[in-house]
């Protein structure tokens, strides 16, 4: 490393060069009889041949020591002073694709954060081309983007790829429910979803990243979950296991009722019971999974209120039956795979994909556009109408061109073509055609 002020022994005869001693140069009152100006010559045999350097100094200490140094340098006796470093290889740009589809995912530039942010998805296109985005957040929020457009800049989207890998260990929120649990990434498939495989065996398939976080081994969170959460899951998993005689990793509704109310300190009520079957759609033919149930149990434990951690159920084969909701369920947390039939329909909405959530008082059925086998009356499929749809409209006899802003069941919100929003109305079927 080049010094500016010479290090010299105490007798002033050595230098330090920053790695060995070398004869100091010769100072002013050394050699007083020299010229004002003189020629240095050094030669050194040894490194790649002679090598002289020849410089003109005024003969005093700093200039024969800049000198003599200089001369180091260039022999490599001495570390050469550092280069400035590198500028960083140039961000790879992101190609832009033409257009994106429903469910693809994407990054969003928030201009909040400055930063663009991932696991972010495309769920619905505007008719102006414009994207409607889902953008999670902390704590479970989750905002929509109403009209963004494919960029680079601040509050545009562009091609997202997930952070995670098979083979990655992570902590997932399992089937939603907000309960974080090791596991290990098994696949990655098309649609960019995981299939898990967690530390206690269970296994969850179309896992969205959203719902998924990376994990140290070592971490705090792993050590809590193996030293409390999977010590009362097993310690469940143990007890149910006592009336599992067959080995099947099930146990009959019958002596999970029985469990329930008759075993313990504190048993539970037969109506309590009767009413919590009939709302998990757990008839006492049903057989359950006790290693889902035990996870279930184990994560509901944090005494939330039941809306705040309503069960969410993917169901298929689905109808509406006297106001109850029968299907057959892909993953039922106490069920595992079976039919279900639910208790009394609190409501059912629709997303712009025409997925259908059925709630009840303590679940949450969720019915894809295709999973029923008769749909219900007020299902998107079957009105003729949507929104974004150019159509005419009756107003005191005259048909007018108007735009369809909203649909409600077999109402709809319409704007008049050419006319303030102040006209917009709610109109039902018969005042409505289409555009031929």
């Amino acid at each position: 490393m080049y010094m500016a002020d010479p290090v010299y022994s105490p007798d002033g005869k050595f230098m330090w060069t920053g790695k060995e001693w070398i004869p100091a140069p010769p100072s002013a009152e050394d050699v007083p009889n020299q010229p004002s100006e003189q020629t240095i010559n050094m030669q050194d045999s040894v490194i790649g041949g002679d090598v002289v350097h020849k410089t003109v100094i005024n003969n005093d200490p700093t200039a024969v020591t800049s000198a003599v140094i200089a001369a180091l340098q260039q022999m490599g006796m001495v570390n050469q002073t550092p280069a400035a470093p590198a500028a960083p290889p140039p961000t790879p740009e992101v190609v832009l694709p033409a257009a994106f589809n429903v469910g693809d995912h994407v990054e969003y530039h928030s201009p909040t954060n400055a930063r663009w942010l991932d696991r972010c998805k495309v769920v619905g296109i505007n008719d102006d081309g414009t994207y409607r985005i889902e953008v999670p957040y902390q704590d479970s929020i989750v905002q929509t983007k109403h009209a963004v457009v494919i960029g680079s800049a601040p509050g545009t989207i562009r091609p997202a790829s997930p952070p995670f890998n098979a083979g990655d260990r992570v902590f997932v929120d399992w089937k939603g429910y907000g309960h974080y649990y090791p596991g290990r990434i098994a696949s990655e498939h098309d649609d960019q979803t995981f299939m898990i495989h967690f530390d206690d065996g269970d296994v969850e398939d179309n896992v969205e990243w959203r719902r998924i976080e990376p994990m140290q081994e070592d971490s705090a969170e792993v050590q809590e979950y193996v030293e409390n959460v999977m010590k009362e899951e097993q310690e469940l998993i143990e007890a149910f296991q006592v009336f599992d005689t067959d080995g099947t990793g099930t146990i009959s509704a019958r002596q999970y009722f029985e469990i329930l109310t008759e075993i313990g300190d504190d048993p539970i009520s037969v109506d309590d019971v009767l009413e919590e079957f009939a709302e998990l759609g757990i008839g006492m033919d049903s057989e359950i999974d006790y290693r889902e149930l035990a996870k279930y149990m184990v994560s509901s434990e944090d005494g939330a209120e039941p809306e705040q951690h309503k069960v969410e159920v993917v169901i298929r084969d689905a109808q509406i039956v006297d106001g109850k909701l029968k299907g057959y369920a892909y993953a039922h947390p106490k069920l595992g795979e079976g039919p279900v039939n639910s208790s009394s329909i609190l409501g059912i909405t629709y997303d712009e994909r025409a997925t259908a959530r059925v709630e009840t008082r303590n679940t949450v059925y969720v019915v894809g556009p295709t999973g029923w086998t008769v749909s219900p009356a007020d299902h998107p499929f079957n009105n003729p109408y949507s929104a974004g749809e150019q159509v005419k409209v009756e107003w005191k006899g005259e048909w007018w061109d108007s735009l369809i802003r909203e649909v409600s069941g077999q109402q709809y919100l319409i704007h008049y073509v050419g006319f303030e929003s102040s006209w917009d109305e709610w109109v039902g079927p018969e005042r409505i055609q289409k555009i031929s």
